[in-house]
């Protein structure tokens, strides 16, 4: 450089000039773009997954915190009318078909509303019954069946949603006995 001269300026004009020297064009080689491209394609494949099971981890927990909340109003019911929803004797494994409340927002159901047959009914217990992180109701069911025997459950169909007398193994239960 001369004296009197200004230096070239830094950056982006210097480093295409080396890069002209050096017999590159400015901008990304074809190779450096599908380099980046497969990094991009790795990071997204390891976090899909991870994603899609987080959220299933926190549908489960959201479904388990709805059913213990459900349970606490069920067992407020009973205290107060001596009855299950659906008018089912508290403490009392039904193994007689059709017992089950698959409506718990239902008058029957005395949680939210009732149809004026409980006695005592001091509620609403709730005041609004949620569906379940996949859309579904939740149910109550005296003679939910595990393991060969018959036990009281609050329960959500889970993910796959195949529910009424269905026992299968991504159902979300909470037994009340």
């Amino acid at each position: 450089m001369e004296r009197g001269q200004e230096a070239p300026p830094m950056g982006r004009k210097r480093f295409a000039a080396s890069r002209k020297h050096l017999g590159h064009a400015d901008g990304y080689t074809l190779l450096e773009l599908l380099v980046n491209v497969a990094i991009v394609g790795i990071l997204v494949a390891i976090a899909i997954p991870a994603y899609s099971t987080f959220k299933q981890r926190a549908q489960i927990a959201r479904a388990k915190g709805d059913l213990d909340t459900i349970r606490k109003a069920v067992e407020a019911l009973a205290v107060d009318t001596g009855q299950w929803p659906g008018h089912q004797t508290v403490g009392n494994v039904n193994t007689v078909g059709a017992n089950e409340v698959w409506n718990l927002s239902s008058g029957s159901a005395g949680l939210v509303a009732t149809d004026g047959n409980f006695p005592n009914w001091n509620g609403p217990y709730m005041r609004v019954m949620p569906t379940d992180p996949w859309g579904s109701k939740y149910f109550l069911d005296t003679d939910y069946i595990v393991g060969g025997t018959n036990k009281v459950a609050v329960g959500s169909f889970g993910p796959n949603k195949v529910g009424q007398n269905v026992y299968d193994s991504d159902n979300v239960l909470l037994y009340l006995d």
